[in-house]
C-alpha cells in the first residue's frame, strides 16, 4: 500500500485542507474462477470401446449382454492400465496407447496433413501411427477411408490407367465408308513452309491418305477431304475426328452436311476413341523418322514413299494389303523389278488381262474374308483389353473430378499443379463411360468426358463398432476469456 501511494505527492497537487478516503482490502480484488458445463451429446449414449475395457480392468464391471461380456473378457487379456490410461500389449513394441475415436481422428489428421505430414497413403499412415505407439481396433480401415476422402489427395491423385468400361470397337460395312482423320505435327519446316500433316485412314481397307499443311485451318482440312477422299473414293458415310478447333468449326460441319457426311468427334482427352487414325499416325511418323534421318526438312519429299509402303504392306487385322482390298490386285513394288518375280518375268498382256478379270469375281469373297479376320482381330484385342477393366459407373447427380489438362486451369503452377479439379456433377450419360458434366454453378460442359474418378466427401473417423458421443468436457474461464479444457480440439495435448 505504501508503494502504491508513494508517488502521489509528486504527481498530484493535493489540497491539505481536503480529506482523502482510503479503503484497505483484506483479499485480492481479482480471483480466478472455473465454470463447469456439460456439452450436450447429439448421438446415442453408448460407451466407448476404451471405457468398457477400463471399467472391466478397474472394477470387473461387464455389460449386461452375455455375448458382449464374453468379448470384453477375451480382449482384456491383451490390455493393461497405466495411470488410468489404457494400453495394448503388442508384438512389435511393449505397449501401445489406446485412442478413443476423437483422439484417433486427431492423430490421423495430424500425421496425414499436419506440420510434418505429406498426405501419405492409408496403409503407410496406419503403420506410422502404430510405430509411434498408438492403437485402436480399426486403424487401417479408418486410415484408408480418411485418405480416400481427403480433398487434397483426390486433387493430386495419379492418373487413371485402368479402363472403366469394356472396349467398344468401330467397324465399317464396306470400303471407304468410314474414315478417321487426325493432325500430326509440328515437324521441321519443309517444302512450302509445311509444318503439319493431315492424315486420313479408311477403317475397312486401312488405306492411308496424307497431305502436308502449312496452316491447320478448317479451310485446309476441307480442301483435303474434298480432293483426297471425296473425289477419289466417293462420299463416305462417316468421318471421325478429334475435338481440335479445326474439326469443331462451323464451316467444316456445314461442308459435311452439304455432302450428307456424319462428322463424329471423339471425346475430350481420349485419342484412343479414334484409334485407327492414331495407329496410322504412328506408322507414318515411324516411316518418316527412318527415311529423313538428319535431313529433317526433307520429310515432305519422303511422304509419298512412306505412304506407298503403308499401302502395300499386309495389315495384321485384315491379312491383306490396303492396295489389294482397294483395287483387287497387288501392286508391283521395286523389289520385283530388281529381282523379277514370276508375274513380272513371265508377264503376258493377254493372259494377264484375263486373270485380272477372273480375279474380279473373287473380290467380294476376299473382302468378306478380310472383314471376318478383322472382326476376329478386334475380338482378341477386346479380350486382352477387358481383362484390365475396373468398372466405374456413375449416375446423373453424382459428383466427379476431371483432368486439369483439359482446361489448363493452372498454367502458372507448372509441375506443382494438381492433376484433377472439381467437383463436377454428372448431368447426362451419353453412353456407358461417357458423361456430360457441369460445375456446381450449373455451367454445362457440352463435351463428354471419360475416365473420371468419383468425388468423396470430407473424411472423418467413424469406428465400425463404436458410435459413442463426445464425453463431458470442462470449460475454464481465466482472465475474462473462455478456453476449452483438455481434450476438446487436441485430445492428446497435456497441460
Amino acid at each position: 500500500m505504501a508503494a502504491a501511494t508513494s508517488g502521489i505527492p509528486s504527481s498530484v497537487d493535493i489540497n491539505p485542507q481536503r480529506s482523502t478516503i482510503v479503503e484497505v482490502l483484506d483479499a485480492p480484488s481479482y480471483t480466478d474462477f472455473t465454470v463447469e458445463c456439460q456439452l450436450l451429446s447429439t448421438g446415442p449414449s453408448t460407451p466407448s470401446w476404451t471405457t468398457l475395457l477400463i471399467n472391466y480392468l478397474q472394477s470387473g464391471e461387464l455389460p449386461e449382454d452375455q455375448s458382449a461380456a464374453k468379448v470384453i473378457r477375451c480382449r482384456a487379456a491383451h490390455f493393461t492400465l497405466v495411470d488410468n490410461q489404457l494400453y495394448k500389449r503388442a508384438a512389435s513394441m511393449p505397449l501401445l496407447r489406446c485412442l478413443t475415436p476423437y483422439e484417433a481422428e486427431y492423430a490421423v489428421r495430424e500425421v496425414h496433413e499436419g506440420v510434418c505430414g505429406t498426405h501419405i497413403g492409408g496403409k503407410t499412415l496406419a503403420r506410422k501411427l502404430l510405430r509411434h505407439g498408438y492403437y485402436w481396433p480399426t486403424m487401417v480401415e479408418d486410415a484408408l477411408n480418411y485418405v480416400k476422402k481427403c480433398p487434397t489427395c483426390q486433387f493430386n491423385a495419379d492418373d487413371i490407367h485402368m479402363p472403366g468400361e469394356m472396349l467398344s470397337s468401330l467397324t465399317s460395312p464396306r470400303p471407304f465408308a468410314q474414315w478417321g482423320v487426325d493432325l500430326l505435327g509440328p515437324f521441321t519446316k519443309g517444302k512450302g513452309g509445311c509444318t503439319f500433316l493431315v492424315i486420313a485412314v479408311d477403317y475397312f481397307t486401312k488405306w492411308v491418305e496424307a497431305k502436308p499443311l502449312s496452316m491447320t485451318t478448317e479451310r485446309k482440312i476441307e480442301e483435303f477431304l474434298l480432293n483426297s477422299i471425296l473425289c477419289r473414293f466417293g462420299i463416305p458415310k462417316r468421318i471421325i475426328a478429334d475435338n481440335g478447333p479445326q474439326f469443331r468449326a462451323a464451316a467444316l460441319r456445314s461442308f459435311c452436311n452439304d455432302y450428307g457426311i456424319e462428322l463424329a468427334l471423339t471425346s475430350v482427352y481420349t485419342p484412343q476413341s479414334n484409334g485407327q487414325a492414331e495407329s496410322a499416325n504412328k506408322i507414318v511418323l515411324r516411316g518418316l523418322k527412318t527415311r529423313v534421318l538428319a535431313a529433317h526438312s526433307n520429310w515432305v519429299d519422303e511422304l509419298n514413299k512412306v505412304l506407298w509402303s503403308c499401302r502395300t504392306t499386309p495389315s495384321s487385322a485384315t491379312g491383306e494389303t490396303p492396295f489389294s482390298l482397294a483395287y483387287g490386285a497387288e501392286a508391283v513394288i521395286p523389289v520385283e523389278v530388281g529381282l523379277p518375280s514370276d508375274r513380272v518375268g513371265w508377264h503376258d498382256d493377254l493372259s494377264n488381262e484375263q486373270l485380272l478379270r477372273e480375279n474380279l469375281n473373287f473380290v467380294e469373297e476376299i473382302k468378306e474374308m478380310s472383314r471376318i479376320r478383322n472382326m476376329a482381330h478386334q475380338s482378341r484385342v477386346a479380350k486382352f483389353y477387358n481383362k484390365r477393366v475396373r468398372a466405374r459407373q456413375f449416375q446423373v447427380g453424382d459428383l466427379v473430378l476431371r483432368k486439369v489438362g483439359l482446361t489448363n486451369a493452372y498454367p502458372h503452377m507448372g509441375k506443382l499443379a494438381p492433376n484433377w479439379e472439381g467437383p463436377y456433377m454428372v448431368i447426362s450419360i451419353q453412353r456407358p463411360g461417357f458423361y456430360r458434366l457441369a460445375d456446381l454453378q450449373v455451367n454445362v460442359y457440352v463435351l463428354t468426358f471419360v475416365d473420371v474418378p468419383k468425388w468423396m466427401e470430407s473424411p472423418s473417423i467413424q469406428m465400425r463398432w463404436d458410435r459413442s458421443p463426445k464425453s463431458t468436457q470442462k470449460l475454464t474461464r481465466s482472465g475474462g476469456s473462455v478456453k476449452h479444457g483438455e481434450g476438446v480440439r487436441h485430445p492428446t495435448t497435456s497441460k
